[in-house]
Formats: structure tokens, sequence, C-alpha cells
């Protein structure tokens, strides 16, 4: 038995420089690093506290827990201008190419609502939580909500920036299709 033939173009790779990582292009990467930055400099700090002081700084947790959570949701927005995100498409790759390439119209426009919805709900949850405060670090529940609304909107402008309707939306197979 043989394996599919995939002739379906890649889309262009992404320039090899892409730029200084502080520069509005990449502002989803550098905020992610920001966050790991945040992440490892309060667990060392309250693991220190805790070992050296006789009252460990409480609030360490709630800014790693924080910072985390921006960290995954604007590293998800800069896999997907690098496309990185996963892709199982060994079924996928048997079909013939009209139905490879519904399922690629499909899943497109599955993920612009999935990003449009994300958005949307992260913003109404930003603004009913606002009076609400975070337990040790006293901020605004909004504070934490507001960036991942923000990182769901970029999400979903880095899939438009795809523009799969430019190259007649053929399906891509993933990089794993050619190993």
């Amino acid at each position: 038995m043989t394996e599919p033939v995939v002739s379906a173009a890649r889309p262009p790779a992404p320039p090899v420089s892409p730029g200084p990582l502080l520069s509005l292009r990449r502002a989803d990467e550098a905020i992610g690093v920001l966050c790991a930055c945040a992440i490892v400099l309060s667990i060392t700090w309250g693991v220190v506290t805790r070992y050296l002081f006789p009252q460990p700084a409480a609030w360490t947790f709630e800014v790693a827990v924080i910072a985390f959570s921006w960290l995954v949701f604007f590293g998800a927005a800069a896999c997907i201008r690098w496309r990185m995100h996963a892709d199982v498409d060994a079924l996928v790759a048997m079909f013939p190419p009209a139905v490879r390439r519904g399922i690629f119209i499909f899943n497109w426009w599955l993920l612009a609502t999935l990003f449009t919805t994300l958005t949307a709900m992260f913003v109404w949850q930003a603004v009913i939580a606002h009076s609400i405060r975070v337990v040790v670090i006293d901020i605004p529940r909004s504070v934490v909500y507001g960036p991942m609304a923000f990182a769901s909107l970029l999400m979903l402008v880095q899939h438009l920036l795809l523009k799969p309707w430019a190259t007649g939306w053929k399906w891509q197979p993933s990089s794993e299709m050619s190993l």
C-alpha cells in the first residue's frame, strides 16, 4: 500500500530575521519573556523568603500564577504566527484534495470563531470581575483577565494574518508529514 501524495505548497516561511524582540510585531513574544522572568523571579524570591526570613512573601504564588496564565496566552499568540501549534493531520492526509480543502476551511473558521469567543468572554470576565480584588496582592481581577482578552485578540489577528484565501484555501500538511 502506498502513502498518499501530498502536493500542497507550504505558505511562505516567516523571515529568518523577524526583527528585534522589543518591536510591535513581536510584542506577544516580549510579553511572554517578561512573564517567564516574572515567574522565575517570584518563585525564587518566595523560596528565599521562606527559608531565610521569619515571614515568607505571600504574594509570590499569586504573581507566578498570573504570569503563567499570561505566558500561556501570549505564547499561544506567538505560536500561531510561527505555525508552531501541533497538527494531527495523518487522517486528513488520506482524503482526496477536495475533502482536505473542505476540512481546512472548516478548521480555519472554527479557530477564528474560537479566538473571537475567547476574546469576548475574557473582556466580559474582565468587566464583571473588576470590582473583585485578588486576595494577596490586592489588585482588581480585571488586571488578570484584561491581558488574556488582549492575547486572545492577538491570536485572532495572527490567525487572520495567515491569509489562507491568498493561496486558494489549499490544505497544507504539517511538518511531521515531510519526515
